[in-house]
């Protein structure tokens, strides 16, 4: 996938934009003119540093996209009539239908002032927008690379942690025992000791404590009977 930012004005957003590939995996970034990137663009790209140092530069749009197999554009304006044969964008939700079995799809980023011109938007395949407050739609550059990003990327399947291992009857029991011990012990009062051992149980099995979280709780308790050190 690339990113293609036409004629971005600040080095900072185009670092901002860096940054905010490498935090979905994206590394191909290419630029249509636009601005030199100084140290504030190497500043801001973070981890993103080495996508602002490779990234390619070309003077015409059409070169951007040149070896790319889909080219979707980005645009905050929804505009009426005529007008919206060139420019009718889809919701962003619907970018990963688009792309879908694309070996290499384009997102182009327009200017941070103006967006993408007319012609610029009759390159593109399609368009896609970012549901936003009609009165203040335009969003800064990187945020809205993020949000599509996310949008490719939410569906992907998280590596769930390692599956914990919860206690045994037997350590459960323990826990409870001590706990019960230390009541015991104390001045709380003798007719309330039943009821409070099942609200115990109940609490602790809803907390389903794994091995380690067991072995804590159990050091906790014996800390506590036995007084200070």
């Amino acid at each position: 996938m690339r990113i293609v930012l036409v004629e971005p004005q600040h080095p900072g957003n185009v670092g901002a934009v860096a940054r905010a590939m490498a935090n979905f995996g994206i590394t191909d970034l290419a630029l249509v003119n636009g601005c030199e990137i100084n140290d504030d663009g190497y500043a801001r790209s973070k981890s993103g540093r080495p996508i602002l140092e490779n990234l390619k530069r070309f003077d015409t749009m059409e070169k951007a996209l040149a070896d790319c197999d889909i080219t979707i554009g980005t645009s905050g304006i929804k505009p009426e009539g005529d007008k919206r044969w060139f420019r009718a964008p889809k919701d962003v939700k619907e970018i990963s239908s688009l792309i879908k079995e694309r070996e290499n799809p384009a997102l182009v980023f327009g200017r941070e002032n103006y967006g993408l011109y007319r012609e610029e938007l009759a390159l593109c395949e399609t368009t896609i927008t970012i549901p936003t407050n009609p009165d203040y739609p335009i969003l800064n550059l990187s945020h809205s690379v993020g949000i599509v990003l996310y949008e490719i990327k939410r569906k992907e399947k998280v590596k769930s942690p390692k599956k914990r291992k919860a206690v045994s009857q037997e350590e459960f029991e323990r826990l409870v025992d001590r706990i019960m011990h230390m009541l015991e012990s104390s001045s709380y009062p003798e007719r309330r000791l039943d009821r409070s051992r099942t609200t115990l149980r109940r609490l602790i099995s809803r907390g389903n404590p794994d091995e380690g979280e067991y072995e804590n709780l159990m050091g906790i308790f014996k800390a506590i009977r036995e007084g200070k050190r």
